[in-house]
C-alpha cells in the first residue's frame, strides 16, 4: 500500500543516526527563517561593501540547504565547495569553447551559440559533480550564470566562489554553535555538546 505525501518535506527523514545517536535530520522552520535571513543579509552587506558579486541565484538554495538540512549530503562543505568550483570552471570552459568570452549578453534573443554554451556548461558541471562525488545541485546555477555571460570578468567568477565559501563557513559555524549535527567537511558529525 503506497503512502500519500502532502508535500515534499513529508518524504524526508525526520531523524538520522550518527555514531549511534538519533538526531533531527532537518531544522525547524523558525531556525531556517532566522538563520537563512541572517546569512543572506550578511552576504548582501559584504557584497555592497566590497562591490563584488558575492550574491548570485545559486547562493539562496545553498543557504537553505546548509541551514535547513545540515545532515544532507548536499550540505557537506566539501560538496558545496567542490561542486561550485566545478560549475564555475564548466561555465568558463563553455564560454571559451563557443568563443563567447568577450561577447555581450542578450538573453532576450538567445543565439544558438549561447544556447550551446549553456548546454555544455550544464553537461560539464553535472559530469564534474558526478566524477568528484560532490553532490550540490544549486552549484549548477553558477555554470549557467557564467555561460549565459551574466558575469564576464574573471574577478567576478572568483567572487562567486568567495560568496559561497563565506556562506558555507558561517552557516556551518552557526549550525555547530546551535548544536546542530553538521559535517565539518564531508561526513556528518554530532554536535560538540
Amino acid at each position: 500500500m503506497s503512502r500519500h505525501y502532502s508535500n515534499i518535506s513529508d518524504i524526508l527523514p525526520r531523524r538520522a543516526t550518527i555514531n549511534d545517536v538519533s538526531v533531527p535530520y532537518r531544522s525547524g522552520s523558525l531556525y531556517i527563517l532566522v538563520v537563512g535571513t541572517f546569512l543572506t543579509a550578511m552576504l548582501c552587506a559584504l557584497a555592497v561593501v566590497a562591490s563584488e558579486p558575492f550574491v548570485v541565484p545559486s547562493v539562496g538554495p545553498t543557504i537553505f540547504i546548509i541551514v535547513g538540512f545540515p545532515l544532507s549530503e548536499q550540505a557537506h562543505p566539501r560538496n558545496i565547495l567542490f561542486a561550485t568550483a566545478v560549475a564555475i570552471v564548466a561555465g568558463i570552459v563553455a564560454l571559451a569553447v563557443f568563443g563567447l568570452i568577450n561577447v555581450p549578453t542578450d538573453l532576450t534573443d538567445l543565439s544558438w551559440t549561447r544556447a550551446g554554451a549553456l548546454v555544455v556548461a550544464v553537461a560539464l558541471g553535472i559530469g564534474g559533480i558526478i566524477a568528484l562525488r560532490a553532490l550540490h545541485v544549486p552549484a549548477l546555477a553558477a555554470a549557467m550564470i557564467i555561460a549565459a555571460g551574466l558575469l564576464k570578468d574573471p574577478r567576478d567568477w572568483v567572487s562567486v566562489f568567495v560568496g559561497v565559501l563565506v556562506v558555507t563557513i558561517v552557516g556551518v559555524a552557526i549550525n555547530r554553535a546551535s548544536g546542530k549535527p553538521q559535517a565539518l567537511w564531508w561526513r556528518p558529525q554530532p554536535s560538540a555538546k
